[in-house]
């Protein structure tokens, strides 16, 4: 029987890479835990600019996350097919593209974060923040060209020290410069730093694939990806991200604060799995790409990643129900609302226990060409929406916990809707497996 445990947890041996992923994501995410808690210390007068800073920049890269996907789907693919040429040439052609589309991003932004009225709507007190920023948003666009290579190629140890000295520096450089006497600037240029080394060093680590010859193949079958691959991850971003907003705009200021503080703990669940997904979609893209060969590994994959998963969020939410005073005591000593937070934090984490549930399904979907995964988010950010807008429909006043019950039956709505595709799917291949 453990044997037979064994083999399943380590189906296309993903329990070694997701153990080294796993580790590397702790490990990234103390340091970025520890940055900002160090922040909230040594500049509390300026965290929210920098906390604002901090988050267009995460908004405007949000299509790096899309590349780095249409790089690992495609790298795998031809990389199992062993077409080395064709790898060089999509390497080539999109970090042409990424680079070209990362200047004029952050062109566009400079001139807006420029604007007098736009810079003090948000607070802005200099002009160096915006020129980092700008590099920032060029280093981050270009990064998947690397960093998607080293997934889709399997070099999880190497692609795990480097997003761990990556995070390092972010928090080392960034309070050094911090206590310096650089404010702000120091701050964001400790982030930029560690996204420039990670850029880089990946890079560097596929830099044979830029000096080969290439070979062009029909770039239709990428498009073809690559729009729904973008759709797919923007709603899942949507999705997880705009509870916050939500919060912000209907309840009343106490209420939302203790809200952020509880959304801030649970999508830990949200973090910790995210080593599953890195590991499983290279593989489910390999396994995709040779199925004509015979033999398909990927629902194995699914059920392992899902397995793995499942354990990783059902252990956090565990704690919150049965340890609440004891994690909150840790994690937000200073915080006065640690029992308003409590009960929010239970059921928002069994909310993002689905929701990461649900990026594991998007991920097989965009692996395995099951586009019905992009309408299934889209139908999901609508569902969302429209919860919302019954709620303000009825004249129902918003509280903390009508919030969770929204991304709760968000969540829920995809897990269903997805185990039912999964379920046609398996019956139309079982056939063919036979």
């Amino acid at each position: 029987m453990f044997e037979r445990l064994a083999r399943f947890i380590n189906a296309e041996g993903m329990a070694g890479p997701a153990f080294v992923m796993l580790v590397a994501t702790v490990a990234g995410g103390g340091c970025n835990f520890l940055y900002q808690v160090l922040m909230n210390n040594y500049i509390p007068d300026d965290v929210a600019e920098l906390n604002t800073l901090l988050s267009i920049l995460y908004i405007v890269t949000v299509p790096s996350s899309a590349v780095q996907n249409v790089i690992i789907r495609y790298v795998s693919k031809y990389n199992a097919l062993g077409e080395a040429s064709v790898v060089s040439w999509l390497l080539k052609r999109i970090l042409f593209f990424t680079t070209g589309a990362g200047v004029a991003m952050a062109v566009l932004l400079i001139i807006i974060l420029s604007i007098p009225g736009v810079s003090s709507t948000l607070k802005l007190t200099s002009a160096l923040p915006f020129l980092l920023l700008a590099i920032g948003v060029v280093v981050s666009l270009i990064s998947p060209v690397g960093q998607g290579t080293m997934q889709a190629l399997q070099r999880f140890t190497a692609f795990g020290a480097m997003n761990t000295v990556n995070f390092t520096l972010k928090l080392t450089l960034g309070v050094g410069m911090v206590l310096l006497g650089y404010g702000v600037s120091g701050a964001l240029g400790g982030v930029i730093i560690g996204l420039a080394f990670g850029c880089g060093a990946s890079i560097l680590f596929v830099r044979k694939f830029f000096f080969m010859r290439s070979t062009a193949i029909e770039a239709k079958e990428i498009w073809r990806f690559t729009v729904p691959a973008t759709v797919a991850m923007l709603g899942y971003t949507i999705i997880t991200q705009v509870d916050i907003i939500l919060a912000t705009s209907l309840l009343v200021k106490e209420q939302a604060n203790y809200y952020a503080a509880a959304s801030s703990l649970a999508k830990i669940i949200l973090f910790l799995p995210g080593a599953v997904s890195t590991v499983m979609f290279p593989k489910l893209s390999k396994a995709h790409a040779i199925r004509s060969r015979g033999g398909d590994e990927s629902s194995r994959i699914l059920k392992t990643a899902f397995v793995m998963t499942l354990a990783l969020s059902v252990t956090v939410v565990v704690a919150y129900f049965l340890l609440p005073d004891l994690v909150l005591s840790i994690l937000l000593p200073a915080n006065p609302y640690k029992m308003q937070i409590a009960p929010i934090l239970q059921w928002l984490g069994v909310a993002m226990m689905l929701l990461g549930l649900a990026n594991l399904f998007m991920l097989y979907g965009l692996a395995t060409d099951g586009h019905a995964y992009t309408v299934i988010i889209s139908l999901s950010v609508i569902t969302l929406f429209s919860l919302v807008g019954m709620v303000i429909g009825l004249g129902v006043t918003f509280t903390p916990m009508l919030v969770v019950m929204v991304m709760f039956i968000t969540g829920l709505f995809i897990v269903i809707m997805s185990g039912l595709y999964l379920f046609v799917v398996e019956r139309e291949w079982r056939p063919q497996r036979a």
